[in-house]
């Protein structure tokens, strides 16, 4: 029986060890190079960071409300640093593992480091999707409550929503998700639901609308402390703005209170008014045209 297959077998074995030594130190040696300048490099950007106030701008803008409501609980300042770190840290490991002659795992960490960039991009995408949502959302809920639409902030939080699903999908697809499906259910959705909520505002806020309308007319005719009287309402007028007026009033008891008047109401007592103004106008001026006549008239001879 021979040997010697076995024998060439554990040189050959020992041959590749030695050989694969030596890259391996040069890529271990290489990877703590790069953790090394990555730590520096996260070191050195939090500093700048630091220094020019990034996280209070970032509270300013609203970028860390919207990254708190996605459940990100670091700061801009140190999350931007770990990326940076993370990216140069991949890179130099990408390095090394070539170095060592491990292809497979090479080729593997490539793709990863191909996807980062697409990852932030989407990222960013849905801050600030979210930061555009939040905004629609309040700015929804103002309109509503100024011409006093109950629903105004069930309806502020559906648009809410539906961008922040939007945004979803196009971060889904800046990764390279095929979501074309994804895309057209989603839109036919929002029709549907856009359609059926116009209806509903439509149907629903005729009064508030007509209201809201005639604050126009309102305020051309009332002055803030000018006092009117509508039916059983009677004070003077506070300030005019969306639906309503108010009106500083006493009740019954002989307390000052305040009463909000709907504006159309309003407008048939500003009709009133000038319908009064119009029709004492004349008589006036016939009065003084006669006083005027009167006193132009020859004194008689002897008085």
């Amino acid at each position: 029986m021979s040997f010697q297959p076995v024998i060439n077998s554990l040189i050959k074995t020992l041959t590749d060890i030695i050989n694969f030594i030596p890259r391996l130190v040069n890529g271990l040696i290489i990877l703590l190079l790069g953790y090394i300048i990555s730590a520096l490099v996260r070191w050195l950007l939090r500093l700048v960071f630091r220094s020019i106030r990034l996280d209070q701008l970032a509270e300013r803008a609203g970028i860390n409300n919207a990254m708190s409501s996605l459940g990100v609980r670091a700061s801009l300042s140190d999350m931007l640093a770990q990326i940076a770190f993370f990216f140069l840290l991949l890179s130099f490991a990408t390095s090394a593992v070539s170095l060592v002659g491990l292809t497979a795992l090479a080729d593997l960490l490539q793709g990863v480091l191909h996807f980062i960039p697409r990852a932030i991009s989407a990222a960013i995408l849905v801050v600030f999707g979210s930061m555009l949502a939040r905004f629609l959302c309040n700015a929804i809920i103002a309109v509503a409550d100024n011409v006093n639409i109950a629903y105004g902030k069930a309806l502020g939080k559906i648009i809410e929503y539906a961008i922040v699903a939007f945004v979803v999908v196009l971060a889904i697809s800046t990764l390279g998700v095929d979501t074309t499906i994804l895309t057209t259910s989603f839109t036919i959705i929002i029709a549907a639901a856009g359609l059926a909520i116009a209806l509903t505002f439509a149907s629903g806020s005729r009064e508030s609308a007509r209201n809201v309308i005639a604050g126009f007319y309102v305020r051309q005719n009332f002055r803030p402390g000018q006092r009117l009287t509508l039916g059983e309402y009677s004070g003077k007028v506070r300030s005019t703005a969306g639906a309503y007026t108010v009106l500083d009033t006493v009740n019954e008891s002989g307390e000052n209170t305040t009463i909000s008047l709907p504006n159309f109401l309003l407008t048939a007592v500003a009709g009133q008014e000038d319908t009064s103004n119009a029709s004492t106008q004349p008589a006036v001026s016939d009065q003084e045209n006669t006083t005027t006549e009167g006193n132009d008239q020859p004194e008689a001879p002897g008085s």
